[in-house]
């Protein structure tokens, strides 16, 4: 029940997928700080997924004396850095600071990146009216979609293998995926291969149901393995 965050891990680091403001009791949760974290992608500014960047920022460079990669999209340069974390960020003991004092930056100008082995391409999702949102497919194998609404279209022309997809278990919300349109859009043979993720307190309501229809909720600590030519371990947080 921390915010909806996951990571990507091997021998040769680990990349968290968001950063939200839950995340250090949800690394210690799994038996990990701040500091095993080597690099960060964010799929879009929303305080639940990049809120954890200011104290990921200020324990790797005062505590730890290391700076994590933060790997986003050009577009979402701006919206996170002069309307999310400049102010909290740009002043401090050594004077002005920029992002790029904090993290080692990462913009990506196209859509797909390679890092420990791994291989990241980018998908834009259908979230809130105008804000720039990427889904990530791993290793053309798991599809992580951030926040979204339903994306029949773009999973059946993907054919991931494994998904954790974004859901909201009210009966309507404009900006994430209900239960029902998941059940409604996505064929069954889509379903029982998803995951849901982001889900609200109740969920347990709901428990019947979505081990029917789907592959079930994702849990706190949940491992899967990445398969094809890159191996390694994904856990939601």
């Amino acid at each position: 029940m921390f915010n909806n965050n996951a990571l990507v891990s091997n021998s040769d680091g680990n990349l968290l997928i968001d950063c939200g403001y839950t995340i250090k009791p949800a690394l210690l949760a799994q038996g990990l700080k701040l500091q095993d974290i080597d690099a960060v992608f964010i799929t879009h500014v929303h305080a639940d997924h990049v809120f954890g960047l200011e104290r990921l920022a200020n324990e790797g460079r005062y505590k730890y004396h290391k700076k994590a990669r933060l790997i986003l999209h050009h577009e979402l340069y701006d919206e996170l850095w002069h309307q999310c974390l400049k102010g909290v960020l740009a002043k401090n003991g050594e004077g002005e600071n920029e992002l790029a004092d904090y993290f080692e930056l990462v913009l990506l100008y196209k859509e797909e990146f390679e890092l420990f082995g791994n291989l990241y391409q980018l998908h834009r999702v259908s979230h809130t009216p105008g804000k720039v949102c990427f889904g990530v497919m791993i290793n053309h194998s798991v599809f992580y979609s951030g926040d979204t609404a339903a994306i029949p279209q773009l999973l059946l022309q993907l054919k991931p293998d494994l998904i954790f997809h974004d859901v909201t278990l009210t009966d309507y919300n404009p900006v994430h995926a209900s239960v029902h349109s998941l059940l409604s859009l996505y064929p069954p043979e889509l379903c029982k291969k998803t995951y849901l993720m982001s889900y609200e307190d109740h969920w347990p309501e709901y428990r019947q149901m979505v081990e029917q229809h789907f592959a079930g909720f994702a849990q706190q600590g949940q491992r899967v393995v990445l398969s094809r030519e890159y191996q390694t371990d994904t856990a939601p947080g």
